[in-house]
């Protein structure tokens, strides 16, 4: 039969299908996943799910946002398997706010990297002394300082305390010195010896501080005024 003028084509639906497991992997899960004593299964996404979401990563432009809308997947989690699996995105795509180079990255995005930062300074640390044919106290004591840090920054420590110091024009001021002197209390409270801690460490946790002027009252939006 005929179809009538002016009507647009039939739209196809393509489904993504997972690749071939390999020899002793268990085949691809595409229905939803079983739930445990009553409870959601920890990975709630089926494997087709992960398929189309790196489909769109690797062929498209669209951004994490959008992906999102699209899939259904949290940003989060796109942002997790993308680095995990090392997807790669096209050259005109957008950049994720987790892979900025470290130049051009905000305080904020320093300060949630400081984590995965000082995990990969520890395993390089300890890495080198497991090829080293004589171990060092020193550098022993070192690698064991990194890693209590990296775990104090995986944890999440407690909501550092308000800027507070020498004061200008009648507002709050704090000095840099001040941030680090607290920094460096809460890693002292959390089995850190900062005296046996590298420098290169250190200086991820100062460079991933905020910056005084980040939070300064004098310039904070004014809120309507109350008549």
């Amino acid at each position: 039969m005929p179809r009538p003028p002016h009507t647009p084509p039939p739209i196809h639906r393509l489904r993504i299908r997972p690749d071939a497991p390999k020899p002793g992997e268990p085949p691809a899960i595409d229905a939803a996943r079983p739930r445990t004593n009553g409870k959601a299964s920890k990975r709630p996404h089926n494997d087709l799910t992960v398929q189309a979401v790196r489909h769109l990563i690797e062929t498209s432009v669209l951004n994490y946002s959008d992906i999102s809308t699209r899939t259904g997947v949290g940003r989060a989690s796109i942002s997790r398997w993308a680095r995990d699996g090392g997807w790669t995105r096209p050259l005109d795509a957008p950049r994720a706010t987790d892979r900025m180079p470290s130049e051009r990255a905000g305080r904020k995005l320093k300060q949630r990297k400081l984590a995965t930062r000082l995990h990969a300074l520890a395993e390089r640390m300890i890495r080198e002394l497991e090829q080293s044919q004589h171990v060092e106290p020193d550098e022993l004591m070192q690698a064991l300082q990194v890693l209590k840090m990296a775990r104090l920054e995986a944890q999440g420590r407690r909501k550092r305390a308000k800027w507070s110091g020498p004061s200008e024009t009648g507002a709050q001021w704090a000095s840099k010195q001040d941030a680090i002197k607290t920094a460096l209390k809460e890693m002292r409270r959390g089995g850190v010896d900062i005296d046996r801690a590298p420098r290169e460490a250190l200086d991820l946790v100062i460079d991933a501080l905020p910056s005084p002027d980040d939070d300064h009252p004098a310039l904070r939006q004014r809120g309507k005024r109350k008549k």
